[in-house]
């Protein structure tokens, strides 16, 4: 039986690490760069991956008085590991905790967005004695970085009656009409957002 020298080992120890550093860079190689602009409504930029994008749209009926209706999209970073659930009902429970007179019109309900699989839910409270009815729609998407986000559209009526038809059929329309710039990378590496 052949015995190893200790160079034999060292060799071998040398092209196993070449080896692991090739199959490294051809990984890296075939991973697409994230887009190098970041697309706003009417301009685009280029987004340091250390600049959190806080950005929420904001959609009235009015421009300078309190609008009977708003739509607002959100989104926030999510850790890789939060499911769509977990972060709903995390969400939920701090509406819970922070809004008085609290009344839940639907529970938490499955229901899609531009094809990904999202969460619905309506509630109404009082703010300073006055009604407000609230539908909201949560999914996850990633951003051009490939961090996890969890995108939230919600419609605000402040209708003493509650959320008339003509608003529910625009909030419909809209997410109806969504559709994600690019699809979710189920396959890409996702990177670790901050704690939620």
């Amino acid at each position: 039986m052949y015995r190893k020298s200790i160079y034999d080992r060292i060799s071998e120890k040398r092209e196993e690490k070449e080896r692991l550093e090739r199959e490294q860079l051809a990984r890296e190689a075939m991973k697409p760069p994230p887009p190098e602009r970041y697309l706003a409504n009417e301009l685009s930029f280029v987004r340091p991956e250390s600049l959190k994008d806080k950005t929420f749209h904001v959609f009235t009926l009015t421009e300078f008085t309190p609008s009977p209706f708003s739509l607002v999209i959100g989104r926030s970073l999510a850790a890789r590991d939060a499911s769509l659930e977990t972060l709903a009902q995390k969400l939920l429970g701090e509406v819970d905790k922070t809004l008085s007179h609290l009344q839940w019109i639907e529970p938490v309900t499955p229901t899609q967005v531009a094809g990904l699989e999202a969460r619905q839910v309506e509630f109404r409270w009082r703010q300073q004695g006055q009604p407000i009815h609230q539908i909201q729609v949560m999914f996850l998407h990633q951003d051009e970085h490939g961090q996890r986000l969890l995108m939230q559209i919600t419609a605000t009526s402040n209708n003493p009656k509650g959320m008339t038809e003509t608003e529910r059929e625009a909030f419909t329309q809209v997410i109806s009409s969504f559709e994600v710039r690019s699809p979710p990378g189920g396959n890409e590496e996702v990177y670790e957002a901050a704690p939620a």
